[in-house]
């Protein structure tokens, strides 16, 4: 244990303080097993990423399904699964610890860095950011105010920049780096609220937010959790190739209008999450401005696409809009937990953000010594103050690799979902619900045997796809008609694992129709 210096001149002390110093020194020794010495820094990365890294090895060899099911155990059953060891006061050695997360949390459920994982809108992890937040994470950085990490904060803002130029945001925007597309979205909501001259609380009844057919459900969650849960959310038809159709947004705001409503704001999407379509932004622009509403783009799927050169004509108008969300987790491949919002005019996110009363414990010498910070700290544009230094997540990975890079596997998963598009319109018996604008196919089997009902049979037949682990699709339900949906996005995500895909798709289809037969003639021979 270090020597303690002699900081004072110590006084005579009486018993009780002289206990109270002698527990403390005790406390001290016990604490310190916390402060991890050289060595067993060493011995505990060590352990860890030879543990990682022969997962990821499995990953990319193909050796490990990309879904293992529940299993028998459930974590939420006492004594079984992960519970089987509860948190108590005694530790733990290192290989007892991962033998549990490997056991209970690696080898159950879905793996999401496998590369047949291409449900909802998948994202494989690049291990750099793990990087990124192990540096954040050991040095324990807070760069949520300027003055306390002010590379930190430049940081964060120089990603912040480099994103608003993709979207072409003029000088002025200001945004923050999140936890995902939800709490991007309730802050771009709650900024609209307040940026809406003369709205009061007792007209939110009569506040009337615009989406289509297939808005994100954050966008209903992030009202609610504004206060405008009273908020009439107006579905807006989409058309026939499943995008907002702007003259019904034209008819409804007037309409609305009409009835003494307010029109409050429209949501675009860039990227819808069930069929990967784009809303015609520069269009709805138009409506919003002549009837003053906020313009929200939901691009936290589609958004990175924008680095594309053959999908970036789709992003026009989206320069125009007051606030976009995009999720670095899904474009960018970076650990889930990675949002970012922006709002175009950056005073009122500021505003949004700092119109209640700091505590008083914030105070900082700098602040009130007439120097002032260059730059906006991150929790005054924001609900969150305590919170992850984010930046080095996205960062690491972007400058190790290069945005060429990211930009070429975006690419690449453009053009495997157009392979896979053009040999399941080819496959007897499917439909493919459209052509892939970004890198969703929403697909299914169209005449099922034994007059069976097809909604049901391509559940059957989904359920079968996954149970042969190879893959692991998800599903939507458009209009009533229950379809396979496939996402491409993961950087794990090649050609072999879509050739799989439809390997495994016709495998399930002739065994699950197999199995039809042989019921069916059962049933036959019993009658």
């Amino acid at each position: 244990m270090p020597v303690i210096p002699a900081v004072f001149a110590m006084p005579t002390l009486t018993k009780g303080v002289k206990d109270l110093r002698e527990n403390l020194l005790d406390l001290r020794e016990k604490t310190e097993r916390l402060d991890v010495s050289e060595s067993r820094r060493k011995e505990l990365l060590d352990g860890v990423s030879n543990f990682a890294g022969k997962a990821l090895d499995k990953l990319q060899e193909g050796e490990t399904a990309v879904y293992s099911g529940a299993g028998d155990t459930n974590n939420n059953t006492d004594s079984k699964g992960i519970r089987s060891s509860p948190i108590q006061d005694e530790p733990l050695d290192l290989d007892n610890i991962l033998d549990l997360y490997g056991t209970h949390i690696e080898g159950r459920g879905l793996r999401a860095g496998h590369g047949g994982h291409m449900a909802y809108v998948p994202s494989n992890g690049v291990f750099p950011a793990a990087l990124g937040d192990f540096l954040a994470d050991t040095l324990c950085t807070y760069a949520g105010r300027a003055y306390e990490s002010p590379g930190g904060v430049d940081m964060n803002n120089m990603l912040l920049e480099w994103m608003a130029e993709v979207f072409g945001y003029p000088e002025g925007f200001q945004g923050n780096l999140t936890s995902g597309g939800s709490a991007a979205t309730v802050i771009a909501m709650a900024t609209a609220r307040d940026s809406r001259k003369g709205l009061r609380a007792r007209d939110f009844h009569r506040v009337v937010v615009y989406v289509s057919e297939l808005t994100h459900h954050c966008i209903r969650k992030a009202l609610h959790t504004i206060g405008l849960g009273e908020a009439i959310v107006r579905d807006i038809p989409v058309d026939s190739r499943w995008k907002m159709d702007v003259k019904a947004l034209e008819t409804s705001v007037k309409n609305d209008v009409q009835d003494g409503l307010i029109p409050f704001a429209v949501v675009a999407t860039v990227g819808t999450t069930d069929v990967g379509s784009v809303d015609p932004v520069d269009a709805i622009a138009d409506v919003a401005e002549r009837h003053g509403l906020w313009l929200h783009v939901d691009a936290a799927y589609g958004g990175f696409f924008a680095l594309c050169e053959e999908t970036r004509p789709l992003f026009r108008g989206v320069e125009r809009s007051d606030s976009i969300i995009v999720d670095p987790h899904k474009g960018l491949n970076v650990p889930y937990g990675s949002g970012v919002v922006l709002v175009r005019n950056g005073q009122k996110l500021h505003l949004s953000n700092t119109a209640h009363k700091q505590g008083s414990y914030l105070y900082h010498p700098r602040i009130h010594s007439g120097v002032n910070d260059t730059q906006v700290s991150p929790c005054d544009l924001s609900f969150e103050l305590s919170t992850h230094f984010r930046g080095p997540r996205m960062w690491f990975p972007l400058k190790l690799f290069g945005v060429e890079t990211f930009r070429s596997m975006l690419t690449e998963k453009l053009q495997l979902v157009k392979y896979f598009y053009h040999i399941v319109e080819d496959i007897p018996g499917f439909e493919v619900l459209q052509e892939p604008e970004l890198s969703v196919v929403a697909f299914r089997y169209r005449n099922p045997p034994c007059g069976l009902d097809a909604n049901g049979f391509n559940k059957r037949l989904l359920e079968e796809m996954i149970q042969d682990g190879g893959v692991y699709l998800s599903s939507t339900t458009l209009k009533g008609t229950f379809y396979l949906r496939i996402c491409v996005l993961g950087f794990r995500t090649h050609i072999e694992h879509v050739e799989l895909c439809l390997e495994i798709l016709q495998k399930s289809l002739r065994k699950l129709k197999g199995c039809l037969k042989l019921s069916n003639e059962s049933l036959v021979k019993r009658l």
